[in-house]
């Protein structure tokens, strides 16, 4: 029963977020159906941005695969192997000393939690170096192409000045342009590796200017302008909702230490609690009332604006 309780209560939080979650916004398939008046006689635009979002199923998955790659570092088989086996060591003893129950079971169901949680906490940190580094890397550009030097060579030196990731991946692009490799490639490979909408915006408006021409200073400058206010918006939140998620993470863990403290010094009572058909159903009150509630803050925490 146990079981199906916990089951029961994931799949209402995941029906939950999937109907709470916010539409996005597909500026990029939007703009692919512009039609620009002076090539109206061709029906054709300056830069085809289909290349930078239609992919197949299985490129997807390849695509997210290297991009984690990158993320764990070197000998990335090796850590995940090895944190499959902790988790596994993890598993087999919280079954021992809470479920006594079918130790493959336990083991699957906290295997498949644990990968799916480090595979979320890996995206949102490279997220978060991506939006601390990526409008200093636009500063920086924009100071370039002030200074008089080309697309090319403002993208080098940025790849030169720049630390982390996203100072690598300039430096990348600025190799391949130098080599003779198409703005259009080199530009399609750095999308898979960031593939959030700021950094296709911004290629976005590098591959117009190639094409076309126009103020890139400008247009570059409000968009690291835009950049630096949404990351202040975003400290900001954080600052002001502090109290509550910490509140939160606190009364979320309060029933589950004082079960770990009922093991020890007061084993009956853990035992009539946990394995006792008569004690099971106050168990089961309190996994759904901390599921429901923790539920009601997450809705509460997603409309702070």
């Amino acid at each position: 029963m146990i079981y199906i309780a916990l089951v029961t209560i994931g799949l209402c939080l995941l029906v939950t977020a999937w109907i709470q979650r916010k539409p996005k916004q597909s500026y990029l398939q939007e703009f692919s159906r512009t039609v620009f008046v002076d090539n109206m006689t061709s029906n054709d635009q300056a830069v085809d941005l289909r290349s930078l979002t239609d992919r197949t199923f299985a490129e997807r998955m390849v695509l997210r695969w290297h991009n984690l790659q990158k993320q764990i570092g070197r000998l990335a088989v090796i850590k995940v192997s090895l944190f499959i086996f902790v988790v596994a060591f993890i598993a087999l003893e919280i079954n021992q000393s809470f479920f006594r129950g079918n130790p493959i079971f336990v083991v699957v169901i906290l295997e498949v939690f644990a990968l799916i949680w480090g595979y979320l906490w890996l995206q949102q940190r490279e997220i978060k170096m991506f939006e601390e580094t990526f409008p200093d890397a636009l500063n920086m550009l924009a100071s370039a192409v002030s200074a008089g030097e080309s697309i090319m060579h403002a993208i080098m030196y940025v790849g030169r000045s720049l630390d982390g990731d996203v100072g690598n991946e300039f430096k990348v692009m600025g190799e391949r342009l130098q080599l003779g490799e198409t703005p259009d490639e080199v530009f399609r490979k750095s999308c898979e590796r960031f593939p959030y909408p700021s950094f296709q915006f911004f290629v976005i408006t590098l591959r117009a200017n190639m094409h076309r021409g126009g103020q890139l200073k400008e247009v570059i400058s409000r968009l690291t302008r835009l950049m630096f206010d949404a990351r202040a918006v975003e400290k900001k939140k954080f600052a002001l909702t502090a109290e509550a998620r910490i509140s939160a993470k606190i009364v979320a863990s309060i029933p589950f230490l004082f079960l770990l403290f009922m093991q020890y010094m007061s084993p009956d009572n853990y035992e009539y609690v946990m394995f006792h058909p008569d004690g099971r159903p106050i168990l089961y009150y309190m996994l759904t009332s901390e599921a429901i509630g923790m539920l009601i803050i997450w809705m509460l925490m997603r409309r702070v604006r």
